[in-house]
């Protein structure tokens, strides 16, 4: 069980390791600037983007500061598995809207919460994300559908 703890813990240094670089490099910074903007000795910095030393939530957060990203999507890619979630989450901080949200709702309600079933947790949780993907969808139709009509008036009439 030791051993896979560790190995468990392994990947996900891995993981952090690879996504702040991956954030980093889209953003065009430097390690300097971040370890500058992040208020940390480049060593240091160059040590916790290596993913080297215990998880720092604090150094996460004020890496999502330093380079304009989202801190809790960075968090939830460490439990996801995957950097891409950091990465499409990084513009527009949809995890950290998510959270806080979820914080104030929580402030809100109170232990009200432990009375709502997983069910209505389900159908409540995916009514606005089905709600974002239908307007996506729509998006994408429309944009398909201008550029049909618009991009042909472009080109010169045929002699």
């Amino acid at each position: 069980m030791v051993k896979r703890a560790s190995e468990d813990l392994e990947r996900q240094r891995q993981l952090l390791s690879k996504t702040l670089k991956l954030i980093r490099g889209l953003r065009h910074m430097s390690a300097r600037a971040v370890a500058d903007a992040m208020g940390m000795p480049l060593r240091s910095y160059h040590s916790f983007e290596a993913g080297q030393g215990p998880l720092d939530i604090a150094k996460i957060w004020r890496f999502g500061e330093a380079t304009d990203s989202d801190p809790a999507g960075i968090m939830d890619t460490l439990m996801l598995g995957s950097p891409d979630h950091a990465l499409r989450s990084m513009d527009n901080k949809i995890v950290s809207i998510q959270l806080a949200s979820f914080r104030r709702f929580s402030d809100k309600v109170g232990d009200r919460m432990t009375h709502i079933g997983p069910a209505i947790l389900i159908e409540a949780f995916k009514r606005p994300f089905d709600s974002l993907e239908d307007h996506l969808d729509k998006r994408d139709e429309n944009t398909e559908r201008w550029l049909a009509e618009n991009l042909p008036r472009m080109l010169p009439p045929d002699e």
